[in-house]
């Protein structure tokens, strides 16, 4: 609990501003006027009955009148039914209201997250993002909902149930006068130590989510290295924090309505014995009054319980909103150029140009450093190197997933940065290190490049990347089940098969950033043999740790450190590249040089 206190003095002046929702909430006026409205009449109707039985008992039931009585029960009974009536009423639009805002919240907050480039991602955790676009938005939706439903009620029973209280014995009232500054010294005492817990308790949730989400993704490694005890481990260790924190969050949520309620009862035992006393005296009290007296006094009590309940939703309101307003803020450091450059994609030959290109993902140490190359339209060029060398990295600026430190990078002598940036990633067919598939069909994962590609299309697709043979096979074709991460395919047939979605739509350029590492030496020779034929005008680059992946290549960039230590072809490189020679000697052990 200490280091939890510890962050928080540290991150206690970087808090980002609380995320305004006022925009939602003019979207639901009339709900949000009217919702309480009827919790505002509800309450009504509970401080008026009090005053009601008072009249019962002391005018009716001491004289016997029993049409007194039954007329004022049903005076009683109406306003009970009024009561249920606008309280289902303003229950539903409070629940109504929050949800809607809920919706609509989560829908700006996944849109926004979607606009986040790769350096803005590399910000925050997945489990982070997957915990404040759906837990906290829910916690914000849910306080809605409660401030809805009691914004009005809890006000109103306090006001209302002090007056009628005060005009039955203005003497007896003193003991509100102590009992409420009690009653919300307590509440703030509790409140201010909830506050830090509340925010600790959601760090928390992220890191344990974070590190079941890692088990999760990669338990075929974890099972592989026999790590499961050491995992177990760490995962009790971060789910304790979590306990911890909650346990003490929860002790201090516990310790509130008691707390309460005893203060409350033993303010009742006081006004029991000074109001018998003074009936006793004839001094003006009566029976129905006291009855009254502590029923207004009970309703008091229920208003702070729930004033007490708002706050708790407010602090956690807040810290959802902080989180929310994190993700927010962040703006997006890919951006569309003011002023795009007006070209048809017919146009674009795909000539890709790197001009003394620099590149770091803090800022501060660059992956690559004054980079040079130009591949004609057509060209396959080969990109290898030791692992950290900048490889992908090289790649990833082409579509602009990151922005280069220093130069330019240019597609048929224009800047990237001042195309569009869905035209320029159109022009693109990208297959990543991770090969990913999305639940659905095949037929669906093809279209993503090209929603209306026909059946023709992506067979055609199919065929290059040498994945037909295993999809002709199935009885559904093109309309077989994918699961979720494509978990019913192997590593080689979601490396074909993304390859084949990359192809689909005719890219002018085509990056294959280490997807045939699952594929056997003879299928990855098909697969580049029928890339050559196939996609001829189609500029081509291939990442990739096998040097026999890349030695038909027009030119193969050898890097190191993130410099350039070598470009030509294959046989010149084996001759003046020292890096490029040891790596293909140590793949090509039997075959030599020219293995």
């Amino acid at each position: 609990a200490e280091e939890f206190f510890v962050m928080a003095k540290i991150k206690k002046d970087k808090q980002p501003k609380v995320f305004i929702i006022s925009k939602y909430l003019k979207n639901y006026k009339g709900l949000i006027f009217w919702g309480p409205f009827f919790k505002a009449v509800e309450a009504a109707t509970e401080v008026v009955i009090p005053l009601l039985m008072a009249i019962i008992i002391d005018d009716y039931i001491l004289a016997e009148n029993k049409a007194g009585i039954i007329n004022i029960a049903i005076v009683i009974l109406a306003l009970n039914v009024v009561g249920i009536i606008c309280a289902v009423i303003g229950q539903k639009f409070a629940a109504v209201t929050g949800e809607s805002i809920g919706r609509d919240m989560r829908n700006d907050v996944f849109r926004h997250i979607n606009t986040f480039s790769h350096a803005e991602l590399d910000k925050f955790s997945t489990a982070e993002l997957l915990n404040r676009a759906v837990f906290d938005v829910y916690h914000l939706q849910e306080g809605i909902s409660l401030i809805l439903r009691v914004v009005m009620r809890a006000p109103f029973l306090f006001i209302g149930s002090t007056i009628m209280a005060m005009t039955i014995d203005l003497k007896l009232s003193i003991v509100f006068l102590v009992v409420v500054p009690i009653l919300m010294a307590v509440i703030l005492f509790i409140m201010k130590k909830l506050t830090p817990l509340i925010t600790f308790s959601k760090e928390q949730v992220d890191k344990t989510s974070l590190v079941t989400r890692e088990n999760l993704s990669g338990v075929r490694v974890v099972r592989a290295f026999c790590k499961q005890e050491s995992e177990i481990e760490r995962f009790s260790k971060t789910n304790k924090g979590l306990h911890d924190i909650q346990i003490k969050e929860g002790k201090w949520s516990a310790a509130l309505q008691p707390i309460i309620f005893m203060i409350v009862n033993l303010a009742v035992i006081v006004l029991i014995y000074f109001g018998s006393i003074e009936i006793n005296l004839g001094t003006g009290m009566s029976q129905g009054h006291l009855i009254a007296f502590i029923n207004y006094f009970a309703q008091i009590s229920m208003a702070l319980v729930l004033i007490a309940r708002l706050i708790t939703m407010f602090t956690r309101m807040k810290t959802s909103a902080e989180r929310i307003e994190e993700v927010m803020q962040v703006e997006n450091s890919i951006v569309n150029p003011k002023r795009p450059v007006k070209v048809s994609a017919d146009d674009i030959k795909g000539e890709v140009s790197f001009c003394d290109v620099s590149f770091s993902y803090n800022g501060v140490n660059d992956i690559i450093s004054h980079f040079n190359l130009n591949c004609p339209s057509g060209q396959t060029v080969g990109i290898i190197g030791p692992t950290g060398s900048g490889k992908s990295s090289i790649t990833n600026l082409i579509p602009r997933f990151y922005d280069t430190t220093k130069g330019q990078v240019k597609i048929d002598g224009i800047d990237v940065r001042k195309f569009e940036i869905e035209f320029l990633r159109n022009l693109i067919g990208i297959v990543p290190q991770n090969p990913t598939l999305f639940e659905g069909t095949i037929r669906s994962n093809m279209c993503w490049r090209k929603p209306d590609a026909t059946d023709a299309e992506i067979i055609f697709a199919l065929k290059i990347a040498q994945a037909y043979d295993f999809v002709s096979e199935y009885p559904d074709f093109l309309d077989h089940k994918v699961n979720r991460g494509g978990t019913n395919f192997s590593g080689g047939q979601k490396q074909r098969l993304t390859i084949a979605r990359a192809i689909v739509g005719n890219p002018k350029i085509l990056i294959l950033d280490d997807s045939s590492s699952a594929l056997d030496f003879a299928t990855d020779a098909k697969l580049r043999s029928a890339i050559a034929k196939n996609l001829k005008g189609v500029t081509t680059f291939i990442v990739s740790q096998r040097t026999n992946s890349i030695k038909n290549a027009d030119q193969i960039v050898v890097l190191d450190g993130g410099n350039v230590v070598g470009i030509g072809k294959h046989a010149d490189l084996l001759e003046g590249c020292e890096v490029y020679r040891e790596i293909h000697l140590s793949q090509n052990k039997k075959g030599g040089i020219n293995g």
